[in-house]
């Protein structure tokens, strides 16, 4: 009788505890990991391009982990909430466009800001809806201070095909 009131005890003491000390338990990870969590399941209708995306980066994230012994399903978990940011504007982003790219109708310096703001976008959503600390850390970090190369390169393209031909021309000469 004692093991079964401990049980019952400590599942009910144990999201207090999770929650006041920002620790996370791997049941609770597997809960986060359900596709019917609503941020997943926004990802799923709203991006699913992004969705596909963070379930293959889940899948590589996990595999590493594992291989250097590290937290696998965290960072699994952490993969699949990694680009919720990208849900505010899901038509900027590659993986979700169908219909040309707005970003060509963009400045270099907007359509970067507009890429970079998904992280902070996602750390919001994430706060919203009460998502764990460890994995709110792996949205915030998971682009480290990388540059954003394809906008940073963008003005100095040419902007018509007689420059291109002109460049192209400059440079085998």
């Amino acid at each position: 009788m004692n093991g079964i009131m401990s049980m019952v005890i400590t599942i009910g003491v144990l999201p207090f505890l999770e929650s006041t000390f920002n620790i996370i338990t791997p049941l609770r990870l597997l809960e986060f990991a359900n596709p019917n969590q609503p941020l997943l399941k926004r990802l799923l209708m709203e991006a699913p391009g992004t969705y596909h995306h963070s379930l293959m980066v889940g899948n590589l994230a996990e595999a590493g982990t594992e291989a250097i012994g590290g937290n696998a399903l965290l960072a699994r978990v952490g993969a699949y909430f990694h680009d919720i940011g990208k849900l505010k504007k899901p038509n900027f982003f590659i993986e979700n466009q169908m219909n040309g790219n707005p970003h060509d109708m963009m400045t270099a310096n907007l359509s970067a800001l507009i890429i970079t703001s998904h992280i902070h976008d996602g750390n919001e959503m994430a706060k919203k809806y009460k998502i764990p600390l460890p994995i709110r850390d792996i949205i915030l970090q998971h682009h480290g201070t990388t540059l954003v190369a394809y906008f940073y390169h963008k003005p100095k393209w040419p902007k018509t095909r007689r420059m291109l031909k002109k460049k192209i021309s400059d440079m085998m000469e």
